[in-house]
């Protein structure tokens, strides 16, 4: 048996959580950021006070072995009314932490409910505002700014959290438990650092024997990573780690013609990352969903540049190999 655990959320998250779950003699623990204050989490993080439920949820329902009507449920997104923006699924876990007072030990009892695999675990306990500073003083505050920066006319000289926040020790017993740890894929500066950030995070990891997985984005992320090249995401993760990479998981297939002009309309040119990283320890493999991605127009947070995605099968496949070789 081997544990697993990945770092992330988003749309990257619900695709690798989907197809870990159907693989035989493992164990899966979801670390989740809790720096999310998208407009549905925004709103139940400032009305209500709670942690943010976003990307837990979507943890939750990749990794749910319910019914389908149970896991459409949990995303289900309300179109008009006072409720308009928000899930069921949001407003199920903000419902639970105020009955328990742990948003913790509101998670536990939702992944009884909904037959999860795995566990998932908030990074942290604590409210967490993701903050960035560029080097020429600029200061964006809050996850939603992050995401929507360009964080390309200046250097990051700083990406941190005003308050203590401080690792959940749930997640640093899985972190030291780990056979395999997988960041991302997904948003650098909005799925991935926000955890490692953390206090605590990295001095877990580097007392982790675990193998360290980075599935490398498809495209690049206008305002944060565009022209960006294989050995830059590399560099950027391994700096904020402080520690080397074990497997660096590289997509060899191109998109779809039709993909590409629709994602270049949407983002402009350099969406393409150029794989220029020489090292025994990639990976290549066929990584992309030949789908054309159509957005709900009632999900006021999906990612209008979400149409280019990793195929949740071919990527499962691919990890699996790697664990199978130690």
């Amino acid at each position: 048996m081997k544990n697993i655990v990945t770092i992330g959320g988003g749309t990257g998250g619900f695709t690798i959580l989907s197809g870990l779950k159907t693989l035989p003699d493992i164990t899966i623990s979801a670390i989740v950021s809790m720096a999310d204050d998208g407009v549905s989490t925004g709103m139940l993080r400032d009305e209500l006070g709670v942690l943010p439920p976003g990307d837990v949820r979507k943890c939750l329902v990749a990794l749910s072995e319910h019914s389908t009507i149970m896991r459409e449920l949990m995303n289900y997104r309300f179109e008009e009314g006072k409720l308009s923006g928000h899930t069921v699924g949001n407003i199920f876990l903000a419902a639970l932490e105020k009955i328990t007072g742990s948003f913790v030990e509101g998670v536990e009892i939702a992944s009884e409910i909904l037959k999860v695999k795995g566990t998932v675990i908030p990074v942290t306990k604590n409210q967490a505002k993701l903050n960035v500073l560029s080097e020429d003083g600029l200061l964006f505050e809050g996850e939603s700014k992050v995401d929507r920066a360009n964080l390309q006319t200046s250097t990051i000289q700083k990406i941190f959290y005003k308050e203590d926040v401080q690792l959940n020790p749930h997640a640093e017993k899985a972190i030291m438990q780990a056979d395999f740890i997988i960041f991302g894929p997904g948003d650098l500066y909005t799925s991935v650092i926000p955890n490692i950030i953390v206090s605590g995070f990295r001095e877990a990891l580097i007392k982790s024997e675990a193998k360290i997985i980075f599935p490398i984005n498809l495209t690049n992320k206008k305002g944060h990573t565009m022209r960006w090249k294989i050995s830059d995401y590399v560099k950027t993760l391994e700096f904020y780690l402080g520690k080397s990479l074990d497997f660096i998981l590289i997509n060899n297939e191109l998109p779809s013609p039709d993909q590409i002009l629709r994602y270049k309309l949407e983002e402009g040119d350099g969406v393409i990352i150029e794989d220029d990283f020489k090292d025994p320890r990639i990976v290549h493999a066929p990584l992309l969903s030949k789908l054309i991605i159509e957005n709900d127009k009632a999900d006021i947070e999906e990612d209008d540049r979400s149409f280019i995605r990793h195929d949740s099968r071919k990527l499962t496949d691919s990890i699996h190999s790697i664990i199978l070789s130690i």
